[in-house]
């Protein structure tokens, strides 16, 4: 019987971080390669100033998935939550509830610092994502995200 556990994520984690996600990107998405880097990880999601968090399953110590998230806040609610930026199991343990359990972690956690919700964003083409997620209860916020990046961010940040 091999052992499951869902650990917080260290700075020697940067590396599988980043090849989780670049691996999660080919999955879902058209993008050219991942611009960030196991340097970039390690100094934003590690340290003093940390702006992101993971947690790592691992199988018998072994990681096979992630979920990274940081914390948000809902005015409306007047309730903190957890946002679910990245959720991602290897593919040969897909269909095993791993995605349930990377969740049901994030939301004890959530409960546990007094938050309420968690929120995550799904790629379109992502219907097995989709299907996980609404099995689980998550239901779409009538809002959609917009990203703002490259030149017209430079732009907007040079005008002010």
């Amino acid at each position: 019987m091999s052992d499951l556990n869902i650990r917080s994520a260290n700075p020697e984690d940067a590396t599988t971080i980043h090849e989780f996600v670049a691996a999660l990107e080919g999955h879902v998405s058209s993008r050219s390669a991942m611009p960030a880097s196991p340097e970039d990880i390690r100094r934003d999601m590690f340290g003093p100033d940390a702006v992101a968090h993971a947690e790592i399953l691992e199988r018998d110590g072994k990681p096979i998935g992630l979920i990274n998230w940081y914390p948000i806040y809902s005015t409306w609610l007047g309730r903190r939550g957890l946002y679910a930026l990245d959720i991602y199991v290897d593919e040969a343990e897909r269909g095993q509830g791993h995605a349930r359990r990377l969740l049901q972690h994030l939301a004890v956690m959530a409960r546990n610092k007094g938050g309420a919700f968690l929120k995550l964003d799904v790629d379109r083409s992502n219907d097995n994502a989709t299907g996980v997620y609404e099995h689980l209860g998550f239901t779409p916020s009538g809002t959609d995200p917009y990203l703002l990046m490259g030149e017209a961010f430079d732009q907007l940040a040079e005008q002010a």
